[in-house]
């Protein structure tokens, strides 16, 4: 069996092992800013590791999420193998839809209740949630997405002239065959599976199941290649087998899960222990050596010779002459007839087809051009949730997936533009500063404690919905949390009413959305440091947003903005009411509340003093 090399690998280490170092704390911010909004910009001098930085967590995602390692799968063959064997099983499909803009189905189940064991998986049983009793079932639903286009466009007339057609899908039995996990374990009473409580857990009583359940069912977690034929056209395809828990109606649980919103809750599933010693495959495994046998083994998916690493991002280098997006997007060609792509247009596109992988849109050097006249619809689509009218009266639209992440690289000289506030207030600005050679040479590295949930900060679609949470729902969490000041939402509140007040002098204060950001933040930070009841290290994640949310905006002349450096730099000092000079103070941490904030602004303040003249984007 061919090991996955990064199982259990950080991408910390995984870092070092590719010869780059970084601060800690610049992982950490990295990563959790793209679970609170998929735009990150990444700021600081040429050769600083940005776009390294993004590049490796992209291929380091993929490969976790595409590694699939041999398999060593054993299994009885039927008596009857010799006569009644098929390649293919047949499934019924409706052209709906989904079918051909979403390339692909949530399937019907019953087609392949004889061939994988989904009866014994489908149960109803009791269970309880951090205590309280509730009667649960386990379903299983199947999910197919395919590639070729032509069987979209088959798919697509189909839908427009007759929607109720329903036609013939058939799916080669090979891919079916990894499915089935040689690790399976039978739980002997109960196990336990960690969920989190959301809306979908109080209001739709149900929950779509962490992982974790795969070590108990026969199944693997992921998507798998197969084929499949529709109307004599053959595509790739990605199969995927989804398993749903679901709770019988509950007021006593369902008010539990709603005041818990956001929270991991304990679910015990009491399931009788499965029983596959009678399961037999209906079909046979193409190329069987010996069908003679009675037990055959078959070793599946050669990861490293036939399945290399799908890459899930694209490096787009921004050009100097961009004046539109369809340097992005494409454009519909009018003398083809056809719309003419790019590497960024499909990203997107395979991306919206699979909705269980993170995707990576990297734009180098961003401000090469002006951000606003090729990037502008990408600012409108992100925070509308509206798809982006496709360039040239093509008639379509482009949605941008949940699962895609926009990173942006920015460096700062003469050959290019600086980043309006508008742009900078709509994303998470990270500066890279420079690591001395001493460090960079010797690798002089930390150990890889990072004093959080590892596993929640390094995966991105884990809280993919914190985007949608509204001001009330961030209330509901931060105010049952405490900190030593009190109550963390009233500090909160009184920080960033201190910071606003001290900004409306120079026009660049702050609105909701800096505020809903902000606060998403915390929550993803306070989740990542295990959701302590008493939450000490709050301030280490308050500074970083008061650097990528808030000081990002400031730029102009010492007559504009030279008196609030001095008073926001106050005001991250533990004495902030010294009125001390931001270029003249002696920083240490042990002065500071906001350190990394107050450095930046110090730096800022040096500038200004020397130039008359200063942005963050130095």
């Amino acid at each position: 069996m061919v090991e996955n090399k990064l199982k259990g690998v950080s991408f910390y280490r995984y870092l070092i092992n590719e010869g780059y170092c970084f601060d800690k704390k610049i992982i950490e911010n990295y990563l959790l800013s793209l679970k609170v909004k998929p735009f990150v910009i990444l700021t600081g001098n040429s050769g600083t590791g940005k776009t390294k930085l993004s590049q490796l967590f992209a291929r380091y995602i993929s490969s976790l999420g595409d590694l699939r390692d041999n398999h060593l799968v054993t299994f009885e063959c039927p008596d009857d193998i010799h006569e009644s064997s098929e390649d293919y099983v047949t499934v019924k499909a409706k052209a709906n839809y989904s079918s051909w803009k979403n390339k692909g189905w949530t399937l019907g189940k019953d087609d392949f209740e004889d061939i994988l064991p989904i009866k014994e998986c489908e149960k109803k049983f009791n269970m309880l949630v951090d205590g309280i009793d509730a009667v649960g079932t386990m379903n299983v639903g199947f999910q197919l997405y395919y590639e070729e286009n032509s069987i979209q466009d088959y798919f697509k007339n189909l839908y427009e002239t007759d929607s109720t057609q329903i036609v013939d899908l058939k799916i080669d039995c090979e891919s079916l065959l990894n499915f089935i996990s040689d690790d399976y374990i039978e739980p002997n009473g109960s196990i336990v599976i960690t969920q989190r409580s959301n809306k979908s857990a109080y209001n739709e009583r149900q929950w779509m199941m962490n992982k974790d359940i795969f070590n108990y069912l026969p199944f693997y977690n992921g998507y798998y290649d197969c084929n499949v034929i529709v109307n004599e056209i053959k595509s790739k395809a990605k199969f995927r087998i989804v398993p749903r828990l679901s709770y019988s109606p509950n007021a006593k649980l369902q008010d539990y899960l709603q005041k818990n919103h956001g929270k991991i809750v304990n679910v015990e599933l009491k399931i009788d222990k499965f029983d596959f010693q009678d399961f037999k495959p209906k079909f046979q495994y193409k190329n069987l050596d010996n069908v003679e046998d009675i037990t055959t083994q078959v070793v599946l998916n050669d990861y490293v010779e036939s399945n290399p690493i799908t890459p899930k991002y694209s490096i787009v280098p921004v050009g100097a002459n961009w004046t539109d997006n369809s340097n992005i997007l494409g454009y519909y060609n009018a003398i083809t007839e056809k719309y003419q792509s790019t590497p960024a247009y499909d990203l997107i596109r395979e991306a919206s087809s699979d909705n269980y992988n993170s995707y990576f849109l990297i734009l180098d050097e961003m401000n090469l051009s002006h951000v606003e006249r090729y990037f502008a619809d990408f600012l409108s689509a992100i925070e509308s949730k509206e798809p982006i009218p496709l360039y040239g009266g093509s008639q379509l639209k482009l949605n941008i997936p949940d699962n895609l992440f926009i990173v942006g690289t920015v460096n700062v000289d003469e050959t290019t533009y600086m980043f309006s506030p508008k742009v900078l207030d709509r994303s998470n600005t990270i500066e890279f500063d420079t690591l001395s050679v001493s460090d960079y040479i010797n690798l002089n590295l930390e150990d890889d404690d990072f004093g959080g949930d590892i596993n929640y900060l390094q995966s991105p679609l884990i809280d993919s919905d914190i985007s949608n949470l509204n001001i009330s729902d961030l209330k509901d969490i931060l105010s049952k949390i405490s900190c030593a000041e009190g109550n963390l939402l009233e500090v909160l509140i009184n920080e960033m009413d201190t910071l606003q007040y001290a900004l409306k002098s120079t026009g660049f204060d702050f609105g909701f959305r800096v505020i809903n950001e902000i606060l998403r933040f915390m929550v993803v930070a306070w989740r990542y440091e295990n959701s302590p009841d008493n939450w000490d290290n709050w301030e280490r994640y308050f500074d970083a947003q008061i650097k990528q949310k808030i000081l990002p905006k400031l730029h102009g002349s010492q007559k504009a903005i030279g008196n609030v450096l001095n008073d926001l730099f106050n005001l991250c000092l533990v004495d902030w009411d010294n009125n001390e000079q931001a270029k003249l103070f002696n920083i240490t941490e042990d002065k500071c509340k906001y350190y990394t904030s107050a450095l930046k602004l110090q730096n800022m303040a040096k500038v200004l003093s020397d130039q008359r003249y200063v942005s963050f984007i130095n």
